[in-house]
């Protein structure tokens, strides 16, 4: 029950109305018997810097940013965290004490969600299709853990401007044209394009080029054409939702301090 002593935590975003976080935030702080509420915003590109004042007015615990707010809302915060600082880019707020700080949990929970499959990227071979913002986060978490990433997108300026970004934290190569001299050396494949989020969509790659061999991860949910591909072929095959509840699980902790009730969180957002 909501009362005066409830914290208020929300999320940022335009459009928000399709937004499960509030289902399963509200989910875990029950279980936990925590008394705080999360609360969807739809805030509007004009208003975000009034609306991040309004945290530290309205005293709320934090909030979730996400599209389009996550780089825009960087230049209206006090302190950024590593992840935040490095990827450009911020989708959890923590007010502590009248302090905003920014964090980015994409990155950590898209290499929980590879551990929990029991896929390590230390070492291995790993391509990137797409080069924007979840690429971004992407690359960071992978070349952290000593992976070895190729980067290949449409408009080619773009992968180059993410390798010579990151390229001093660890080894990112673009790759021009796709080929299966590359898909040889290649362990894991990685969709970070939005390909695949409407059935007509073309597929950011060549079926022909998979290898049962190969493990296949999409950003993209549900399941999409080329998922339906890679686990024909015979590859292991993982979906977007596992990096979706750890980068929330992730946010869970920042805010309240207590580990995040995972199988209860997972249990909601699949229903």
């Amino acid at each position: 029950m909501i009362n005066g002593k409830t914290k208020i935590i929300g999320i940022f975003g335009d459009p928000i109305e399709h937004t499960l976080s509030p289902i399963m935030h509200n989910a875990a702080f029950k279980h936990l018997k925590l008394n705080y509420c999360y609360v969807p915003f739809n805030v509007k590109r004009e208003q975000l810097k009034e609306a991040v004042q309004a945290i530290k007015a309205l005293n709320l615990i934090g909030v979730n940013i996400t599209v389009p707010h996550k780089e825009a809302v960087i230049k209206y915060l006090d302190e950024l965290s590593e992840e935040a600082r490095y990827i450009e880019a911020v989708n959890t707020i923590l007010n502590e004490n009248g302090k905003l700080i920014g964090f980015n949990t994409d990155a950590k929970g898209f290499i929980i969600s590879l551990q929990k499959e029991k896929v390590l990227v230390k070492d291995k071979s790993i391509l990137i299709l797409g080069a924007g913002g979840a690429a971004k986060a992407i690359v960071y978490g992978i070349l952290k853990e000593g992976g070895n990433i190729y980067i290949f997108n449409r408009t080619i300026s773009k992968a180059y401007k993410i390798r010579d970004y990151f390229i001093g934290i660890g080894k990112i190569e673009v790759i021009e044209k796709l080929d299966n001299e590359l898909m040889e050396k290649i362990q894991i494949i990685i969709n970070a394009t939005s390909l695949g989020l409407k059935e007509r969509d073309p597929m950011p790659l060549n079926p022909s080029l998979l290898k049962k061999e190969h493990v296949f991860y999409d950003i993209v949910y549900p399941e999409t054409p080329i998922m339906r591909e890679a686990k024909k072929i015979g590859c292991k095959t993982i979906g977007g939702l596992g990096m979706l509840l750890w980068q929330a699980a992730l946010a869970f902790e920042i805010w309240t301090s207590k580990p995040a009730p995972v199988k209860v969180m997972k249990k909601i957002f699949k229903k």
